[in-house]
């Protein structure tokens, strides 16, 4: 018997980086669901410099992996998408949704990929994150 692995997709700044969107990929992995993270950030630190100058910030991606590692992330179910679409990235891959606080991301997603993208600065995320994944249930 072949089993259907369900995936979603979470970005990490403003969205992953959040305390209570962690419990809510922490819950879903324990329920057996894929959690991936998808990021426009560079997976290279040394691009930021190319991309947007001197960088300010700690690009080591420390934060990142603090949370993958403590939330029970892979390091193979992270995808830096080097700035460029995550559309790109997420077309074809079988994901329910992805979650983002981005609203600039959400249309090309949407659009491209045909995934939902969910706001996960509105207050009814979560609702709706299970939402599409109870349309699993009665496939």
């Amino acid at each position: 018997m072949v089993m259907n692995i369900i995936r979603c997709s979470f970005d990490f700044d403003g969205t992953l980086s959040e305390t209570h969107v962690q419990d809510y990929a922490q819950e879903l992995i324990e329920r057996g669901i894929e959690v991936w993270i998808v990021t426009s950030r560079f997976e290279n630190a040394e691009k930021y410099k190319d991309f947007f100058g001197t960088p300010t910030l700690d690009y080591s991606h420390s934060d990142l992996l603090e949370v993958a590692d403590r939330i029970g992330i892979s390091k193979e179910n992270i995808h830096f998408t080097n700035m460029v679409e995550k559309s790109e990235f997420l077309t074809g891959k079988g994901f329910v949704f992805h979650l983002d606080d981005d609203y600039l991301q959400h249309r090309p997603i949407m659009m491209n990929a045909k995934i939902p993208s969910i706001n996960v600065k509105k207050g009814s995320w979560k609702n709706k994150c299970e939402r599409y994944l109870k349309k699993l249930d009665s496939l």
